[in-house]
Parts: C-alpha cells; structure tokens; sequence
C-alpha cells in the first residue's frame, strides 16, 4: 500500500506483535495536546495510543503536557482508551511549563511577532528514574524532545513529528504560523529517536533538509467504521466542504462562492454544501454569495458520518503545506471522490484509493476547479469499500509494526 510496506517483512499476526512488545515492559507516551478541542492533533492521537494499546495492553502511562490530568483522564474515558494518566508534582511541573511556553510562543511568534521561531526556554527533564523504567518513550510531537531532554534516552524514543516542520512558512510561502527553529528540529531528526512522518510529502520534506527519512504513519480516522458503511450507501449530486475555524478555510470558502464556481456547478445539476464550524466565521457577504449560487450552509453537523452521507464528493483546495489532511482520509474512507489538489493527497492515497482522486492545479481557478469536480463526480467509482478496508488494515498494521520494534 503506502511506502512504508517497501521492502518490509511479512506482517506478524496481532497477538505475535503484542507478545513482544509486553516482554519489553512499560511504554510511556507523552502528549502535547490540550485535550478539549476535536481537531486533527486529537484525531492523530487516538490513532497513536489505539495502536501503542492494542500492542502493549495495559502497560501504557501517559503523561500529558497540553492539559492537566483530570482532563486528559476524561478525554481517554470519552475515546474508550484505558491508559494510565501520571499524577504528581513532577507531571503537574511538565505540563504548567508546557503549556505556559506554548501559549506564550503562539503569542509571541504568531500574534506579535516579536520572535521569528518558537523554542523552550525553560526544560523539565524527564527524571532519569522514569527513563530507566520505561522500555520505549512514545512523543506526540516534537516538542517534548527538548522539554524534557529525551536526547539521554537514546534509542527507546519514537517521535511522532505530526505537521509542524520548522520554518515551512519561509519555504512554501504558506501563512506565517508557529515554527521550530531549524537546529531543534534536526537535532530531532538526527538523533537515536524514531522518527515517524505524518505523510509521505513530509517524508519527502524531512530527507531533503536533513538527509535522513523517517518512516510514514498513514492517519486512519478513528470514525472509520462508520465512513465505511457510509461508502456503501448512495450518495446525492452534492459536492460537499467541510471545515473548522481558521484562516485557510475562510479563503478556501471565498473560493467556493464565486459565481463562476457555483453557476457551473449548478448548471451541471450538482449542489455545493458547506459544513463544520467554519459556517460561524463566515464573513456575510460570503455566506450570501453563497446562498445566491444555490450552495446549502450546513453548520455543525451531528456527526462526520452524517455529513458524509449527505455528499458525492468533497473539494478540498488546499495550497502549500505539510501534515496530512485529515478530511482527504476521510472522504476517501467514505467511498466519495476527492477534488484536491497535490497537497490534499500525495502519492500513496492515490495509489490507494486509485479512482477517487481527481487533481487540480494550484492557484485554483474557480471555472477550472468547477470543470474538474463535474467531471470527477460523473465518473465510476468500483470498489471504494474494499480499497478503503485495504487501507485500514495496512496502516494499523504498519503502525503496530512500528511501534512493537
């Protein structure tokens, strides 16, 4: 499937892999998450810890910098997940740090641009006792690698590098957002620490700016059961975006209300919907250029499941970036066509997910975007279940592949 089955061994059956990973002890794994919003960083840990569960049982702690412990136990109450939540002086110390210095960087970096690069100033090192009695350290993130000094454990660390890359907006031209500085990220990268990429392009990215590629975890969205039985149902003419709060959407939805975008849309019988909490932001006249071209303004949906129900396809218009983009999985898991552009879906989705993907070039033009959805949406699709189900089965097999090593 995805590249990171080149060259692999056969796939060990799940109770081989979960026996050798218990007879190496504890894992701890460290999150950086706040724990409270439903976004991607929290869809990409529950794919993490489902994994690190499934391998290593009931020998998981977590210590959570992003939200303090009675948060972080609610959140793994809500997903299912029963993982041991460290309490304490030295966790509470971690995570007041953590999120004091993360706020403080997004503030100084993002909002007042007093820096250019965020860093921590200020490190809690993980206590050498903690080292010495966990097997394998688990990061979310690249940030508690220099937070707590995991550089001392060696090779027991993995890292998951999730989508912030150093300096990216200063490459790719993206909207200026909160950056690494170069060195921490490499001395990353460099280390004994497993390494893992969120996507192949990132991959791609991390090889050519340090000489050293990680291994691709590919994101398998933790409502995947139910996208699969949406990818059995039939779908109505509607071509569908959904979508959070943030300053990319608004512009992506700008694009979507341009007359020439929705008259040729509707002239070949499809509907546009817009979904998700962006609809909130949405500046007035937007939402009623919208309207006027005939598009529906769905608000938050009751569930992703649902919304996907309501679509035959998603147009996802994304520029310059890194990470994966989880409403790309989604879509395809779902059965629908995907309209993106070569940073909405790298290579191996579309190897994937073989009839699903329809490019289109960037900077988008409206008419040409509307041409290629049109097209898109009007051609077969056979076997969207089975290659979803394909999918699914690889990567959580290649991740549990991974983190049982």
């Amino acid at each position: 499937m995805g590249e990171a089955y080149h060259g692999a061994r056969r796939s060990r059956p799940a109770e081989e892999l979960k026996t050798v990973a218990m007879a190496k002890g504890r894992t701890l794994y460290i999150s950086t998450t706040d724990m409270r919003a439903q976004n991607g960083m929290a869809q990409g840990q529950q794919q993490l810890l489902e994994a690190l569960v499934a391998v290593h049982g009931e020998s998981v702690d977590l210590l959570s910098l992003g939200a303090f412990p009675s948060v972080a136990r609610k959140w793994l109450r809500n997903v299912g997940l029963q993982v041991r939540v460290l309490d304490g002086s030295y966790p509470l110390l971690a995570c007041v740090n953590c999120i004091a210095w993360y706020g403080g960087g997004v503030v100084v970096c993002n909002k007042l641009r007093w820096m250019k690069r965020f860093y921590f100033p200020v490190a809690t090192p993980l206590p050498q006792s903690w080292i010495d009695l966990y097997d394998r350290i688990v990061a979310y993130y690249v940030w508690p690698y220099h937070l707590l000094r995991l550089d001392r454990a060696g090779g027991k660390v993995v890292v998951d590098t999730g989508d912030i890359m150093a300096d990216r907006h200063e490459r790719i031209g993206v909207r200026r957002w909160i950056s690494l500085r170069a060195g921490d990220e490499k001395a990353v990268l460099t280390s004994e620490a497993r390494c893992l990429a969120v996507s192949r392009d990132d991959a791609d990215e991390f090889e050519r700016l340090y000489a050293t590629r990680p291994r691709v975890i590919s994101f398998v969205p933790p409502e995947h059961k139910q996208l699969l039985e949406v990818a059995s149902v039939p779908a109505p003419a509607c071509v569908g975006f959904m979508g959070a709060p943030s300053y990319v959407n608004e512009e992506i939805v700008r694009l979507l209300a341009r007359p020439e975008f929705l008259n040729a849309l509707r002239a070949a019988g499809f509907e546009l919907a817009v979904a998700g909490g962006i609809c909130a932001t949405i500046d007035p006249s937007v939402s009623a250029a919208l309207r006027a071209g005939g598009a529906r303004i769905l608000g938050r949906v009751r569930s992703t499941a649902d919304y996907y129900r309501q679509i035959r396809a998603t147009v996802n218009p994304v520029g310059p970036s890194t990470g994966v983009k989880i409403k790309s999985v989604e879509t395809l898991v779902a059965g629908k066509v995907l309209i993106t552009t070569r940073w909405g879906a790298d290579a191996t989705l579309a190897a994937a997910f073989p009839d699903q993907v329809a490019y289109v070039d960037w900077p988008i033009d409206p008419t040409t975007l509307a041409d290629v959805c049109i097209r898109a949406v009007r051609a077969p699709i056979t076997g969207a279940r089975a290659a979803a189900e394909t999918y699914i089965q690889n990567a959580s097999r290649t991740l549990q592949e991974m983190i049982a090593q």
